[in-house]
């Protein structure tokens, strides 16, 4: 991204809250100055409620000769101002800065002698770091602890707390480790899902890939958990890998604990709203898997209704809120449940569209669109799942989504055939072809359809067309067992409308 450009980006992210709060820190902040970055900051919210991407000339147009005169100044310096509002905003209600701020008091008490107001904050601050698992930060509290006492107390008052103080540092330090080695093993969990975002294995080199992570110590005993976050990761760890086991009761176990974890976490306002949605989510998807439709409303309901129950949630929670209640409601809708329920929420797709595009990663926003077109293509509404999937087949292709991209491209052959248009059918054929033959790795599934697609060029005729779509159904039959081709069929089981195709 051009350095030009980080300004018009953060504006872009920043909430209504943030707004609010950078208009009193600049009064506040910038007193004597002639409002020049007010002004530029006004008119750049503007701009970005209009605009996707910047251009500097048409921003100008809108700016006071004052302010376009010296623009590129004034930009840098807005830019860090609301930096350092962004900041100072979360240090009011963030428990770690708030430490920090209170290690900083302390700092400069102790450098002018005042020991006993040294000791009040330290407690404090040491306080807050044991309710909120701030192990670094208690780390360097207890550092500071003992070098107070040696000013404070007598010899053998001052023994009993360096004792204390190691022994407690040596507990600290083992639930770093356990949190540093929950931490690493949930990072290779990711990467994994980053790769294979279906989280099935295709071939015995990814099969051995994820028994490295499944087979991990860590995961056989929760009594090894030495905090609570360490045991929310266990939780949501053994319920992903027992997915990949295919043992979606003891998922769904796992995820509903993990939930109630974080839940109570959430209520007394010590948890993260982010991993308050992940685990409902967590909750729904293994509730899926096991048809049990009570857990699954129970958890929905919760997700469906976060707007609500957090209005002060930050923009960002509450989009991301949608997004998984989203994936949720398009997913269930294929399994004909409540399909009322995904077209009123396709509707909010459409009109959220620019606002979910900013939220998601590329990966992210190509889940999105496909479980979009997924849900309108199993309800025939093919010019719908069109839409959605030339936005997902627009987005440049990259390694952590070839397999969604490859099914989103199977898709739209289908689409384009149900409508009949010869130019497009031959234009999805070549597309398709073109991006098959260039893939990393080509599995069954994609091989026959790939080979089919090679055929159709040659097809001429209605019963050669219907030939070809018999020989298609009979090959991919015989592969719908294979384990490693279960991600494709999860994913885009052609077959149904392969059927529907020859029994007319």
């Amino acid at each position: 991204m051009p350095v030009n450009a980080d300004l018009f980006e953060l504006v872009r992210v920043m909430d209504r809250k943030e707004k609010s709060y950078f208009r009193r820190y600049f009064r506040l902040n910038s007193a004597g100055k002639d409002g020049a970055m007010l002004r530029l900051f006004e008119k750049m919210v503007l701009y970005c409620r209009k605009h996707k991407q910047y251009d500097e000339e048409s921003l100008k147009k809108l700016l006071d000769s004052g302010t376009s005169k010296h623009l590129a100044v004034t930009k840098n310096n807005l830019y860090r101002l609301i930096l350092k509002s962004t900041a100072e905003s979360k240090s009011e209600s963030d428990t770690e800065n708030r430490v920090k701020i209170m290690l900083e008091q302390y700092s400069a008490l102790f450098a002018r002698s005042m020991l006993k107001q040294c000791d009040k904050i330290l407690k404090k601050a040491k306080k807050l770091s044991i309710e909120r698992e701030l192990f670094l930060q208690l780390h360097e509290i207890l550092d500071h602890e003992r070098v107070l006492a040696r000013y404070m107390l007598d010899a053998g008052s001052y023994e009993k707390v360096v004792n204390e103080v190691h022994a407690e540092q040596v507990r600290n330090l083992e639930k770093i480790r356990n949190l540093t080695d929950m931490n690493n093993l949930g990072n290779r969990v990711t990467a994994f899902m980053l790769k294979y975002p279906t989280s099935l294995a295709r071939d015995e080199n990814i099969m051995e890939e994820m028994n490295a992570i499944m087979d991990d110590p860590l995961l056989e005993d929760y009594s090894k958990m030495l905090s609570s976050i360490t045991r929310k990761r266990f939780c949501n760890m053994n319920a992903v890998t027992s997915q990949w086991k295919n043992d979606h009761e003891a998922s769904l176990k796992f995820a509903k604990n993990y939930l109630e974890l974080v839940e109570k976490d959430v209520l007394t306002k010590r948890g993260a709203l982010h991993e308050y949605i992940i685990s409902l989510y967590s909750v729904i998807t293994t509730a899926t898997r096991v048809a049990n439709n009570e857990e699954y409303e129970n958890a929905y309901e919760k997700l469906n209704g976060f707007n609500k129950n957090f209005t002060r949630a930050a923009n960002r929670d509450k989009l991301e809120a949608f997004y998984y209640t989203g994936l949720s409601v398009f997913s269930k809708s294929c399994d004909n449940y409540k399909p009322e329920r995904g077209f009123r929420m396709l509707e909010s797709a459409e009109e959220n569209l620019r606002e979910m595009d900013k939220l998601l990663g590329t990966g992210q926003r190509i889940i999105w669109y496909f479980v979009i077109a997924r849900m309108c293509f199993t309800f025939s509404e093919f010019g719908k799942a069109g839409v959605w999937l030339n936005r997902l087949i627009a987005i440049p292709n990259i390694d952590l989504s070839q397999d969604y991209q490859c099914y989103a491209r199977i898709m739209n052959l289908v689409v384009a055939y149900e409508s009949g248009n010869p130019d497009r059918i031959e234009h999805e054929l070549r597309r398709s072809y073109y991006f098959l033959t260039k893939r990393n790795k080509i599995y069954k599934y994609e091989k026959i359809i790939l080979e089919y697609t090679r055929q159709a060029f040659r097809v001429r005729s209605q019963n050669e067309i219907n030939e070809m779509l018999e020989f298609m159904h009979r090959d991919l039959s015989a592969i719908s067992n294979d384990p490693f081709e279960q991600n494709a069929f999860d994913a885009f089981n052609i077959l149904p409308w392969l059927e529907s195709k020859l029994k007319q």
